[in-house]
């Protein structure tokens, strides 16, 4: 992924950084299946689980100081980023589950995160939130028809929203005590 944002290539660095395996995939490149394009997602990985992962990176600034509300938390997406995600889905005869990656990139120093790690990434400062695609789209609402976005409202995100480290975490246990 050397074209990739800022975003994409913390989140690689994360995924790297805890050995997880994982293929990233050029978004700029649109696979052609069935006679149309399908937006290509970021990642694949497992998580600690076993569960196979396709992940696409929305990078959003964080200008705020707190996390705790999540009011201040962009968590919008396009209806071309679902529509992918749910066409890789069935391509991949659902063995894969849908994630969104929020990367928030921090401008102020003296954020508070509510608990969350902060990533030192690239000489930024990053959190990563992710929220599973079927939980987005139960709780999605239109931002903008003219820019086709949906968003969560801050108290349902912060409901199905969860921390990506819960995912590396567990695989660490996991493969402590297989050991």
């Amino acid at each position: 992924m050397d074209g990739g944002n800022h975003y994409e290539r913390a989140f690689q660095c994360w995924l790297k950084d805890n050995g997880v395996q994982y293929l990233a995939v050029d978004q700029h490149k649109r696979t052609a299946f069935s006679r149309c394009k399908i937006k290509s997602f970021d990642f694949l990985f497992y998580t600690a689980g076993g569960r196979a992962v396709i992940a696409e990176v929305k990078g959003r600034k964080f200008a705020g100081k707190n996390f705790s509300a999540f009011g201040t938390l962009p968590n919008w997406v396009t209806d071309d980023d679902i529509t992918g995600l749910e066409n890789w889905i069935r391509i991949f005869s659902s063995r894969y589950e849908g994630l969104f990656i929020f990367a928030y990139d921090l401008e102020n120093i003296d954020v508070e995160t509510d608990g969350r790690e902060i990533y030192d990434c690239l000489g930024r400062r990053y959190v990563f939130m992710a929220v599973r695609l079927a939980d987005y789209l139960a709780g999605a609402t239109l931002r903008s028809i003219k820019w086709k976005t949906l968003h969560l409202s801050a108290e349902y995100f912060k409901k199905c929203s969860f921390d990506v480290n819960e995912m590396v975490l567990r695989t660490h246990i996991r493969t402590t005590n297989e050991h």
